[in-house]
């Protein structure tokens, strides 16, 4: 399990915070079955879009969903990251975490 101290409510990233391949996307509260709450989450990868230079993918990693996608972000052209505004655009503001690598 990875450390809890490195995951940043969504709603406190900058709305110019850069968003790069490799950033870790948390949600919580997504409705698991599971005894405990704290494990009632989807983790996200954002990742490169294979042959699109002009968006980016969050890929979910967890167990039984892994490898889908929820949606995609659009590029700060001509810059190869993503801000945090159009990152909290698309996806929701409460229970959501990000953890940079």
């Amino acid at each position: 399990m990875l450390e809890t101290s490195k995951w940043i409510p969504l709603v406190n990233i900058k709305d110019e915070e850069e968003i790069w391949v490799g950033t870790r996307v948390r949600m919580y509260n997504v409705g698991l079955n599971v005894v405990d709450k704290k494990d009632d989450y989807y983790e996200y990868l954002v990742s490169y879009i294979y042959d699109n230079e002009a968006y980016l993918q969050l890929t979910n990693l967890s167990q039984g969903k892994a490898g889908n996608i929820i949606c995609v972000i659009e590029k700060d052209l001509p810059n190869h990251y993503a801000l945090g505004k159009t990152l909290k655009h698309m996806v929701r503001l409460e229970s959501t975490f990000v953890q940079f690598e």
